[in-house]
């Protein structure tokens, strides 16, 4: 009988234009290991992968399409901190709902992977020890700011 080839898991792909996905932690940021987010880049060091990525099973992302943002100490709001990270508040009130509804209106910290549309029903993975995702939301990169824009 021929042995089957063993198929290697390398991770989803969630590429998907006009979609921000959110991860949100209420773990406090000094107490996360900097590997965590240490990347390894390939491809003409345009996609990376690190800790945090394997967790959520991508195969990999584009730090350039990812922002962060939170509170060294105590927890920030999150609206405050996604709307420092984004220049579109097109997804705003849907964020805040799921947010709501998974008790992470204060937050430590979040992740915002734009043009990606993660899907724990795929991945099967919905949080990790750091993070909890709040969801892939529509994004339209036209829409009104939530801050004004410094010049």
């Amino acid at each position: 009988m021929p042995v089957k080839p063993v198929k290697i898991e390398k991770g989803h792909l969630f590429a998907k234009k006009n979609k921000v996905s959110i991860w949100a932690s209420k773990h406090p940021y000094a107490e996360i290991p900097d590997d965590y987010f240490e990347e390894h880049f390939s491809k003409n060091n345009t996609r990376a992968s690190n800790i945090w990525s394997s967790h959520f099973k991508m195969r990999y992302f584009r730090p350039e399409d990812m922002e962060t943002n939170g509170s060294q100490e105590g927890t920030i709001s999150i609206k405050q901190a996604a709307g420092e990270c984004s220049f579109s508040c097109s997804y705003l009130d849907a964020l805040m709902s799921k947010a709501k509804k998974k008790d992470m209106l204060n937050i430590t910290w979040l992740v915002l992977l734009f043009e990606y549309e993660y899907s724990a029903k795929i991945s099967g993975v919905e949080s990790d020890e750091y993070l909890t995702l709040l969801g892939a939301f529509n994004y339209d990169d036209d829409a009104d700011s939530l801050y004004e824009i410094e010049e």
